[in-house]
């Protein structure tokens, strides 16, 4: 089986850097996180939500919390709730079901950000190399610039308080290989969609489950 090598990576590294560089972000989808209450008929043990992925549910009758695991057992992924052989909720008996829509996982095969509001060019965009004591600070650790080629590149965007003003940012998404139109302003920094003509490769991408 082959690999790819640590100098391999830098390659890519060092030709991804030669191209241009943007952080789209956008709103997402405005369910996300949001909370719902239902009532349900349990049928053939299965009650199917009309959301997915959940999480933080609770399944209940009047006073009467049921516990998870117990009585009934939650596919987050589907949406789908059972309940359990030996469950205290009576077959086939309706219940009040509360829960919250996740925010979905990110997917390699993303190509886009479900509702982009604009993209800013970046301001640096550097090699460097991990090291606990290094002025580079992102959350994945502490790094340091590099003069060499590495497999890490550091990026950092500056957005005005104007862009996207009023908007609530739920993605994120690293893009190379952006083209503008023609004839934009010279110095121009921030693009929203109509501003694009290529919108180049998704490279990275980030959802948030707490709205920014």
């Amino acid at each position: 089986m082959s690999i790819l090598t640590q100098s391999g990576r830098a390659a890519i590294a060092a030709s991804i850097k030669e191209q241009s560089l943007h952080l789209a972000w956008g709103s997402g989808d405005a369910n996300w996180e949001s909370s719902h209450q239902v009532e349900k008929v349990f049928v053939e043990d299965e009650i199917a939500l009309d959301h997915h992925t959940i999480k933080d549910v609770r399944v209940f009758t009047g006073q009467t919390t049921y516990q998870p695991s117990i009585d009934y057992i939650v596919d987050s992924s589907s949406g789908v709730i059972k309940r359990t052989e030996n469950s205290s909720i009576t077959a086939n008996s309706a219940v009040t079901i509360e829960y919250t829509e996740s925010t979905p996982p990110e997917l390699i095969t993303s190509e886009k950000l479900l509702n982009e509001l604009g993209r800013r060019t970046a301001d640096e965009v550097l090699f460097c190399t991990g090291d606990e004591n290094g002025e580079l600070i992102t959350p994945s650790g502490r790094f340091k610039p590099s003069n060499v080629p590495t497999n890490n590149l550091y990026l950092k965007f500056t957005f005005d308080f104007t862009n996207a003003a009023n908007q609530v940012i739920r993605e994120l998404g690293v893009m190379v290989g952006t083209k503008v139109k023609e004839k934009l302003p010279p110095g121009q920094r921030y693009f929203e969609p109509q501003d694009i003509e290529d919108p180049g490769h998704f490279i990275s991408f980030r959802a948030y489950s707490t709205a920014h």
